[in-house]
């Protein structure tokens, strides 16, 4: 029928739906697609037929219900109508930009958690390990794994398996052979070698390259048409043997007509700038072969509806250069990704990420991890910036190969001293990263070596001073402690002299020493003006970590995901370590399970007990456990199985006897077996209550060895101990309060937020009662800066000394007074974990996308701005100058506002978590809480909280209006109006 006629059969359907309507694939069919439709035909041609739908769909309604007389006829016409129209098959139209964006990573140790962000991941499958591949096929993103179908390199695999009259010739520029696509062998092999194997390892999308390299030695004529017709072959191939695969192609415009019908989309290079792979330069392309290329692509995605994606190249670091070049291809029409010419680079497309992570560069083991003095001081503060981190075992390892930049905020080391040059290397590395523009923050020392030395860009010899200093000048950031002395013996001979801002000068003998400064490559800090430590082994920071890590790292203002906080209220937990559940007390012949029942049954907040397994010796033990388990504030959770209380012992060390609490339960016959001790409880566990969860409370030190992590984590089971805050006599300090994550090769685990049980043994069980300082300890860290949830953690036998009731009920009713919102451990372990995947990234128009698994929280400061309610963010709160925002679920964006917006409905605080959040009308909002007993939210004057359109009782407060909800409504949906 020509090209105008087979037009009208692929749109005519499409063009009578309105851009709100679906076609029958699934797909909205907006204006611009449909333009895209009609583009390079005459309207004269057909457009008469485009009205006549249009006339149609506008006008049916009307002549349907109208004049009598011409009722029948009108209905007669449109049934006829309808019925050509159902002969023409509806089009397949290019989805949305925003519902396809796309990253190429050909590089090892794929960022899993942070490529989510995309609908369509492309990687090198060679370079994907098997537990990764695994985490990214488990992604609702569609991986496509790289297969080169054109060309085969000569440093590949494949090689050696492949014969030569399979090749027709050669591609100097990749150092590779040109395949004869007209070979059966070697489709066969392909369909063998690599698509089969590859779909055996659970890859159902392919990105299939070098697809015309065929042209290197078939230019034309009869050779030519055999490689195009075994092109076809191999695909469509593909396409019967691997039913629903996805393909995407890189070019092949000279065969769309041929095989457009067995791809998914088109993927084209270089059409602003250009990568050599021989001078591994990247340069702008010329004018003219863009304007070609241009027009292929609109072809492809014009009249064969093939989604194109154009992949640029420009060095790493070149930002601005990268969201231009994405903005020009998005104009477009085209989807975009610019990065190097490796692909190894997270760069731009339609969405950037936004690294929230940092490369800490330590020396020893993962075994020596808890003693490595970044983890033990610095990781506490980069958490409370909203940073996860990777320990990078450099003694062990050599750094990635691949840029960092782009996949980490930065890099901070803490390395031992090094006066041979022994981590000049290391800096050598780190050197490409600084250049491109990735921070890098030195602790402790700067190493010695000519690379070391221009990574920092300092002057003088770096030895130890001798002599005494004095204080000369220091940033108003640096926030020193006054009455601490200055000890200039042993200040290293560093100055910086330009391009850099020194934070701490020290002055004598005519010379100036800047052992603390923020630097062009990022900053550093060294002993003896870090961190003091006194002769009770407690340490002090002789700055803010905070600000100097903010300023060294150059943190962009960014949200920061928050572990402390969920609804606008400070999260609490309540944990009681089941330890001697069943000792009775001599003289009364009380038992602290009786004590800890009369407990619970004085408060109703969520409380979690880890049971020993070893201990419970018989059915009238069991069943009493049962007792607790049923009271609905409480979960159990597992103890361990016999409560070891040195866990370094399971590698080889043998200091058990500095432990400072020494109870484990023997057990005859039996000797500690990691997998008993963590997984193999989950049975007896369960038991017990079918509902528990699957949690494991690390016992004694809680120091896990990663065998035992590995042992947990293999049993699908969550786990938490060890930590806490290192204390011995004095003031608490943050210098010595570890982190909430300890992050290894074999999992995560998670720290006891403030007192594990070595400090519950110094606390309450010596001389003196000093439990009630967990009370203040509680409260000085939930001032300006709210650095940890309000914790309380005990023993149960510890109810049985004397006054115990007193000082728990003290701290308990402290906690309630501080308005909380309290989580069972439980939750907070799964919010923990997801700190450590959470990621963001930001689109080119500005808005932030994130995800936070199961957190709930991200913090910005006050003055960063308002962001819009809406189904992701159901309100906010301020704290001191701080903004917690409350996300409804795991994935979401947030947006920008210039001005509070009126009427919105907003919930500035609740004390339980969100179950569902739905903005249903501009001014109203419909929720549910998790029921957990009676529940209290605030919410803004001249709003009302409703169950079946009758308002509940509000009282005014401070801010706002305060509503209680019971148990009963809080299981209803609710509806806030505003």
């Amino acid at each position: 029928m020509g090209r105008c006629a087979d037009t009208q059969r692929r749109t005519m359907v499409a063009y009578c739906l309105l851009p709100t309507q679906k076609a029958k694939p699934g797909r909205n069919i907006s204006a611009p697609a449909l333009r895209h439709v009609q583009t390079g035909i005459h309207p004269l041609e057909c457009g008469t037929l485009f009205r006549l739908h249009r006339f149609r769909q506008g006008c049916l309604h009307i002549l349907m219900n109208g004049f009598s007389p011409a009722r029948r006829f009108v209905r007669m016409f449109f049934q006829l109508l309808s019925l050509l129209t159902l002969t023409f098959p509806a089009v397949a139209t290019v989805p949305p930009l925003a519902e396809r964006d796309i990253v190429f990573y050909y590089g090892s140790r794929p960022p899993v958690d942070d490529l989510r962000h995309f609908e369509q991941i492309v990687i090198q499958p060679s370079q994907v390990l098997a537990h990764e591949r695994t985490q990214l096929l488990a992604l609702p993103s569609t991986i496509f794994a790289y297969v080169s179908i054109g060309e085969v390199a000569r440093n590949s695999e494949d090689i050696s398996r492949i014969k030569s009259k399979w090749s027709i010739g050669t591609n100097p520029t990749w150092n590779s052979l040109v395949m004869d696509m007209s070979s059966s062998a070697w489709r066969d092999y392909l369909l063998d070698q690599h698509f089969g194997l590859l779909w055996q390892q659970g890859y159902r999308a392919f990105f299939l390259d070098t697809v015309d390299s065929y042209l290197l030695a078939a230019r034309d004529g009869k050779r030519r048409e055999q490689q195009e017709q075994g092109l076809q072959l191999l695909l469509a191939e593909v396409k019967r043997r691997y039913p629903g695969v996805k393909l995407l192609l890189n070019r092949g415009f000279e065969v769309l007509d041929k095989v457009a019908k067995h791809a998914d989309g088109m993927i084209a290079e270089s059409l602003f700038h250009g990568f050599d792979p021989l001078t591994g330069k990247h340069a702008p392309t010329k004018p003219e072969t863009r304007q070609w290329l241009i027009n292929q692509l609109r072809r492809a995605q014009d009249e064969f509806n093939l989604p194109v994606t154009v992949l640029d190249y420009v060095e790493p670091g070149e930002w601005a250069e990268a969201e231009k070049t994405a903005k020009q291809i998005l104009e477009l029409g085209f989807m975009p990704w610019v990065a190097n010419g490796d692909l190894t680079w997270l760069g731009q497309g339609r969405v950037r990420l936004m690294p929230r992570r940092v490369l800490a560069i330590v020396d020893g083991s993962p075994a020596e991890q808890w003693n490595q003095p970044l983890f033990k001081h610095v990781a506490t503060p980069l958490e409370y910036l909203g940073l996860a981190i990777d320990y990078w075992y450099i003694d062990q390892q050599g750094l990635p190969i691949e840029p960092l930049l782009g996949r980490y905020s930065g890099v901070v080391s803490w390395l031992p001293t090094d006066l041979e040059g022994r981590y000049g290397g290391v800096c050598s590395r780190l050197q490409r990263e600084a250049d491109a523009g990735l921070p890098v923050v030195l602790l402790g020392n700067v190493p010695a070596g000519v690379a070391c030395r221009r990574l920092v860009g300092y002057a003088g010899d770096n030895q130890p001073i001798t002599h005494a200093l004095t204080a000369e000048s220091a940033h108003q950031l640096l926030a020193r402690p006054e009455h601490l002395p200055v000890v200039g013996s042993g200040t290293p001979d560093l100055r910086i002299e330009a391009l850099g801002e020194p934070w701490l000068t020290l002055s004598g003998e005519n010379q100036r020493f800047h052992p603390v400064a923020v630097t062009a490559s990022g900053g550093y800090a060294v002993h003896p003006h870090l961190i003091n430590e006194n002769a009770s082994g407690q340490h002090q920071w002789l700055l803010d970590p905070v600000a100097f890590l903010r300023a060294a790292l150059r943190l962009p203002l960014q949200p920061a995901f928050d572990l402390t906080t969920e609804n606008g209220r400070r999260i609490s937990l309540l944990e009681i370590r089941a330890d001697q559940l069943f000792r009775t007390d001599a003289a009364t012949g009380v038992s602290a399970y009786d004590k800890l029942r009369s407990l619970l049954n004085q408060y109703q907040e969520p409380v979690t007990i880890g049971i020993i397994e070893a201990e419970i010796r018989d059915d009238e033990q069991k069943q009493k456990v049962q007792q607790l388990a049923a009271l609905p504030h409480v979960r159990l959770a597992s103890h361990t199985y016999s409560h070891p209380f040195y866990w370094p012992v399971f590698i080889g060390e043998r200091d058990a006897d500095q432990a400072l609490y020494k109870y484990s339960v023997q057990v005859p016959g039996y000797a500690a077996e990691l997998s008993r001790e963590t997984a193999g409880t989950l049975a007896f566990l369960q038991s017990i209550d079918d509902q528990a969860a699957p949690l494991l409370i690390w016992s004694g030190d809680g120091k896990a060895p990663p065998a035992a992590v590995a042992a947990a984590e293999q049993g699908d089971m969550l786990h938490i101990g060890g930590g806490g805050l290192h204390w011995q006599t004095g003031s608490l300090s943050l210098a010595d309060l570890s982190p909430l994550l300890k992050p290894s090769d074999w999992g995560v685990q998670v720290l006891t937020p403030l007192v594990a049980e070595p400090l519950f043994a110094r606390l309450w069980y010596g001389e003196l009662l000093n439990y009630r300082k967990v009370i203040e300890w509680n409260q000085l860290l939930d001032g300006p800066q709210r650095w940890r949830p309000a914790s309380l953690s005990l023993h149960a036998d510890a109810l049985l000394r004397n006054g115990a009731a007193t000082v728990i009920d003290e701290a308990i009713r402290q906690q309630q007074r501080e308005e909380t919102l309290p989580l069972w451990l439980d939750e907070f372990v799964r919010r923990a974990r997801s700190f450590q995947q959470a990621s963001l990234a930001r689109d080119i128009d500005g808005r932030w996308q994130v995800y936070a698994g199961e957190l709930r929280t991200l913090r910005l400061p006050a003055s960063a701005g308002l962001v819009a309610i809406s189904d992701d963010v159901a309100g906010f709160r301020e704290h001191h100058d701080q903004r917690y925002l409350h996300l409804t679920s795991a994935a979401g964006e947030l947006e920008f506002v210039s001005a509070a917006e009126k009427n919105r409905p907003l919930l500035i605080h609740a004390s339980a978590p969100l179950q569902h959040w739905q903005l249903s009308k501009a001014n109203q909002a419909t929720f549910r809480l998790q029921a957990r007993g009676q529940a209290e939210l605030q919410i803004p004057a001249g709003c009302r909280v409703q169950i079946n359109e009758q308002a509940l009782p509000a009282r005014v407060v401070q801010g706002g209006l305060r509503v209680v909800v019971s148990a009963a409504q809080a299981a209803e949906e609710l509806s806030l109006d505003c």
